[in-house]
């Protein structure tokens, strides 16, 4: 049985220096490439599951014109580092403190994201988990999963980390891209682009997706 990660126990501090350029610099880099010819006539709704810090969402609130903001996030700490985060945002706000498998909707999103979220479950609870990001997206949005994939280079350094006592995401299960397209495909969705950030540390894999 997987341990799970304890969220209280992760540096969440989003103003540190290795929160902002080590790891933040590289996520936003990686979203701005996979949302390069991606436009939005009108504003727009954005869904996260899984907010942390919040600060990807004012990311793309300050890329795009957003209507409403809509983060989700069990852990009750990152909830209040979020309200801080978009709190200078004008749009709406809907910050949700819950489990994500018990958060039910009728809203659609143009676009629904998550990144770090979906390795840490079982592919029963990850294929439910991504069922419900499409079930949120609006017909032609777009869906964006990150997630770590098993290159030899996160191999290699999680191994290091377990060595030394400092791997803290016991429940994480890198994944390959080619199973969640796979996996959306059978949802509904189109692969559109894959892209990598810390390709030659702890890899994450990055795709978007459409809904048409």
């Amino acid at each position: 049985m997987r341990k799970p990660t304890n969220w209280d126990e992760y540096d969440s501090n989003p103003t540190s220096l290795l929160s902002k350029y080590f790891f933040f610099n590289f996520v936003t880099l990686a979203y701005s490439r996979l949302l390069k010819d991606v436009k939005f006539k009108e504003p727009i709704k954005i869904l996260e599951f899984g907010c942390g810090t919040g600060y990807l969402d004012l990311f793309l609130a300050k890329k795009f014109n957003v209507k409403k903001i809509t983060a989700i996030e069990l852990n009750k700490k990152m909830v209040e580092i979020t309200r801080k985060t978009l709190a200078p945002l004008d749009c709406e706000k809907e910050i949700v403190n819950k489990d994500f498998f018990k958060f039910k909707t009728n809203e659609q999103y143009n676009l629904v994201h998550s990144q770090g979220v979906i390795e840490h479950f079982d592919s029963k609870k990850r294929l439910e988990l991504l069922k419900k990001h499409y079930d949120s997206t609006k017909k032609g949005g777009y869906c964006i999963v990150y997630f770590p994939t098993p290159s030899i280079a996160y191999r290699f350094f999680r191994k290091i980390a377990e060595i030394i006592g400092t791997w803290k995401f016991h429940d994480e299960v890198p994944i390959k891209k080619e199973i969640i397209i796979q996996e959306m495909n059978s949802l509904g969705f189109k692969a559109i682009k894959v892209n990598y950030f810390w390709r030659w540390f702890l890899t994450e894999v990055g795709i978007i997706f459409k809904k048409d």
